[in-house]
């Protein structure tokens, strides 16, 4: 299935070819998670992200079994730092 996935910072550089300002359009397996791209895309697995999925935040632990759909819009954003 076809999803559309933006990342946020420096993870645009784990997008795959063709690309373009962070945002890229991705086949994924039927049923695959945001964890499940995090790991295709080759994203450090112990990062912490901040994912969004159609403009909803989704919490940690809910990141490795929410299942996308087709056409969904995923969001990838380091972690917030700052003070």
């Amino acid at each position: 299935m076809n999803i559309k996935i933006k990342t946020g910072g420096l993870l645009g550089k784990y997008l795959p070819a063709g690309g373009n300002r962070n945002r890229a359009e991705l086949e994924v397996p039927e049923g695959a998670t945001p964890r499940d791209v995090i790991k295709l895309l080759n994203m450090p697995p112990t990062g912490t992200y901040l994912v969004i999925v159609n403009g909803d935040a989704v919490p940690p632990s809910e990141q490795a079994s929410l299942s996308l759909s087709e056409n969904d819009t995923l969001a990838i954003m380091p972690p917030l730092k700052g003070g």
